[in-house]
């Protein structure tokens, strides 16, 4: 069963952040380099596939897709 995951998923190129909204509300942050980072919590696996599907929809490349860890005593 999917649970709520906090997730940190990097692309290259940089964002305007008024496409936090199209993101699933995730927040962006332009890094050097080139590259942007979205963060934030989602629902459940569908939703971060929606994320995904919406990244290569835009041409981004993707670099790395990272779940935050979870707590002790979490189920």
């Amino acid at each position: 069963m999917d649970k709520p995951t906090t997730y940190q998923i990097k692309v290259r190129g940089h964002l305007d952040a008024a496409w936090a909204e199209w993101f699933e509300n995730l927040t962006i942050s332009n890094q050097e380099g080139g590259e942007a980072l979205l963060t934030g919590y989602l629902q459940d696996q569908a939703a971060l596939q929606g994320v995904l599907k919406r990244i290569s929809d835009l041409g981004l490349i993707l670099i790395s897709v990272n779940a935050a860890a979870e707590e002790e005593g979490e189920e």
